[in-house]
């Protein structure tokens, strides 16, 4: 239980550290609480369990953006909640903290999702290069307060929201 509250850490308390500095410092065994059932018991966001289940279950997403920017991209959908939930599943079944988010070279720590209210969340995401915290607000689909500059940035924004709001 020790490590399940760790990683339940709350983004204000992490005494003038990065999220990334405090997960790069937990132990592999920080992900034995995790199991299959992620999706129910949504252990990082506990406090929130009434509100999961309200992202995706839409043919197109309701963004703003969406329409005119994803057939720029060529893009006609996004990764579906069940690839991304089974990313996830079997991630936990290899002992991973990251998966790779669908058609980009982002791996999204899933581990790190924290929420904020019922729309908002904050993740750590690695380009293969680096890795950054990042926010991203699930209703109106923005990742940092702006809209995805490309179909990469919409499926890491999908799966974040996927992780911490889907069913």
């Amino acid at each position: 239980m020790e490590n399940r509250r760790e990683l339940c850490v709350d983004l204000e308390s992490l005494d003038g550290g990065t999220l990334l500095e405090h997960l790069v410092a937990l132990e592999p065994q920080a992900l034995e609480w995790l199991t299959e059932r992620w999706r129910v018991f949504r252990i990082w966001q506990a406090h929130l369990r009434s509100i999961w289940g309200w992202y995706g279950g839409w043919s197109t997403p309701p963004w703003g953006w969406w329409g005119v920017r994803s057939a720029a991209w060529g893009l006609r959908s996004l990764a579906t909640a069940a690839v991304i939930n089974n990313a996830v599943n079997d991630a936990i079944a290899a002992s991973q903290t990251t998966i790779v988010v669908p058609d980009t070279t982002y791996q999204l720590f899933f581990n790190s999702v924290q929420t904020s209210g019922d729309q908002v969340v904050y993740f750590v995401v690695s380009d293969g290069v680096e890795s950054r915290q990042i926010s991203a607000d699930c209703s109106s689909g923005t990742l940092g307060g702006q809209e995805p500059s490309d179909a990469s940035e919409a499926q890491l924004l999908n799966a974040a929201c996927q992780v911490a709001f889907g069913a």
